[in-house]
């Protein structure tokens, strides 16, 4: 049996790769690194490299908004391990009984907010001005403390590569009795970001396209229509 262990323990039957594979976790440990993290990076690298799509790191998006002017006002705070944060501009559109009513956010803050009613929908808008390159998309996520809240932002997170705006928000109040607080600049969704190895051949030139403020649905050709 003693026998039998030896000749399957590694540092027995292959001395030179026990210890070399030692020798790297430990050195691994000490720089504060991990194996299995710097494999998925190179992986990623490499991905790069041959053609693809890579999703953006800090470093990356901080780079574009520099570099490209991605989005303006660039507040380097605002940027997250993958996403950039996004707050609430002064401009946006409610629904009321008659129809859908311009209100003006800006003489609203945190001491003294708008509060969303229950099932209350508005359109909102972004205080930053987003200007994609022709190779990278976007997706807005609401952050989760918002989502805690109560509220929801409504499945139309895709933003086209090349798109230039701000971005309208479709928001709504689901709580059944609370009242949810909200105002200018307050911190209300997270832009991921996928870059292209190659620019899109039909850069984003629609109907939304160069938005200044909040944007109602605008005429459009939703309909496929067969040539």
């Amino acid at each position: 049996m003693i026998s039998y262990i030896a000749s399957t323990y590694l540092p027995y039957r292959c001395p030179w790769a026990y210890y070399t594979g030692l020798l790297k976790t430990l050195r691994s440990s000490l720089h504060g690194t991990n194996l299995r993290r710097n494999s998925a990076a190179s992986l990623a690298a490499n991905n790069q490299n041959l053609g693809g799509t890579t999703v953006l790191i800090d470093r990356r998006i901080a780079e574009l908004c520099v570099t490209e002017e991605m989005i303006r006002p660039f507040h380097p705070q605002a940027v997250q391990p993958c996403s950039y944060d996004v707050h609430l501009g002064p401009n946006a559109v409610v629904e009321r009984r008659d129809g859908f009513k311009p209100v003006d956010l800006s003489s609203y803050d945190e001491t003294h907010p708008y509060y969303m009613t229950p099932g209350e929908f508005i359109l909102g808008e972004t205080v930053e001005f987003i200007k994609l390159p022709d190779n990278v998309e976007a997706h807005l996520h609401l952050v989760s403390s918002r989502a805690r809240e109560g509220l929801n932002h409504s499945l139309s997170g895709l933003v086209d590569c090349s798109w230039q705006g701000k971005l309208t928000l479709e928001l709504k109040n689901i709580l059944k009795y609370g009242h949810i607080p909200i105002y200018p600049n307050l911190r209300i969704a997270q832009l991921s970001f996928w870059e292209y190895s190659e620019n899109a051949q039909r850069p984003y030139r629609g109907r939304y396209f160069g938005d200044t403020k909040v944007s109602m649905v605008k005429d459009g050709a939703d309909v496929l229509h067969s040539q």
